[in-house]
């Protein structure tokens, strides 16, 4: 058994396990767009876009719009790169930046933003100076597309349990999930990846994350009122809207 960092377990394994896609299941299928109103006419940003799947899907989704893609993670920011260097239609108006939301640059006026898990891996500290950096950045309207929350700290262990399976020639990959509370108040997320060659177990890969424990509320009890409105879209979405500023 190996241990690996998440990153770079998820850009070995993490196509894979996607494809072939099942449009009832992958997160690219389903996305509200005309609910959210994104202001296709300015940039718009993808905030821990991964190995690229969603800033594809933002650019084929506006096709004359200007996509700022924020990966901080090398490994899978490469296959990101990678994708996108593939497109010609894609990549003259895709920009990768390999900061983190808090420190990238990003263009003074932004008509909205992709916001898929990232929230909970940021402190207390930084998801504040998160939101008061969208302020600066979302015009009025603008949303956010906020996933919505993993739930909070459990109150017992989660067992493990076969999440998803693919197979690629010889190989069946397997991705394992478990999960449990630690002390301070983050949830330890472990993923383990088996490999079967021909019916029997010939690698394991496992990874382990910590994110902070935020339930629904929180989230969302954080969001500067004033600055931003909160639009339920559906079970799965919130639209984060920028406020016009109140001016006295």
């Amino acid at each position: 058994m190996a241990r690996d960092r998440e990153s770079l377990a998820w850009a070995e394994f993490g196509e894979v396990l996607r494809l072939p896609v099942d449009p009832e299941r992958d997160y690219v299928h389903g996305i509200p767009w005309d609910e959210a109103g994104f202001l296709s006419e300015l940039p718009l940003i993808d905030i821990g876009s991964g190995s690229g799947l969603t800033t594809i899907t933002l650019a084929e989704r506006f096709p004359s719009t200007e996509v700022i893609s924020v990966e901080p993670e090398p490994l899978t920011r490469s296959l990101q790169m990678l994708r996108i260097a593939e497109r010609d239609d894609i990549r003259s108006r895709t920009t990768v930046l390999p900061e983190s939301i808090l420190d990238a640059w990003l263009p003074d006026q932004c008509g909205g933003a992709l916001l898929f898990n990232v929230i909970y891996f940021l402190g207390g500290r930084a998801r504040e100076a998160f939101w008061e950096r969208m302020a600066q950045v979302m015009v009025p309207g603008a949303p956010i597309l906020l996933s919505r929350s993993y739930g909070g700290v459990p109150d017992k262990p989660v067992e493990r349990s076969l999440l998803t399976s693919s197979t690629m020639g010889r190989m069946e990959y397997q991705r394992w999930f478990e999960a449990q509370p630690v002390p301070d108040g983050r949830v330890e997320i472990t993923n383990t990846f088996r490999v079967l060659r021909d019916g029997e177990q010939v690698r394991e890969v496992v990874s382990t994350i910590h994110a902070f424990g935020l339930d629904e509320e929180l989230v969302l009890g954080e969001v500067p009122i004033g600055h931003f409105g909160i639009e339920e879209i559906d079970e799965r979405y919130f639209a984060i809207r920028r406020l016009t500023d109140i001016r006295r």
